[in-house]
């Protein structure tokens, strides 16, 4: 169990979570990183992680 750091709601955590997994609180459906394990730490997810492969350059007009 671990808190999440947008609304402080106890957030599950699966046994086999690894370091850099993304899970979602459920109770305000932010997207949370697992930044650590021993104990089990969250911190907000960036959310340029899907704008990373996206290139301006590409647009034609």
């Amino acid at each position: 169990m671990a808190n999440c750091p947008e609304c402080d709601a106890d957030v599950h955590v699966d046994e086999d979570i690894e370091k850099g997994d993304i899970i979602e609180c459920d109770d305000c459906g932010a997207s949370l990183e697992v930044v650590g394990l021993d104990p089990v730490e969250l911190d907000v997810a960036s959310e340029d992680d899907d704008d990373e492969y996206y290139d301006d350059d590409d647009d034609e007009y």
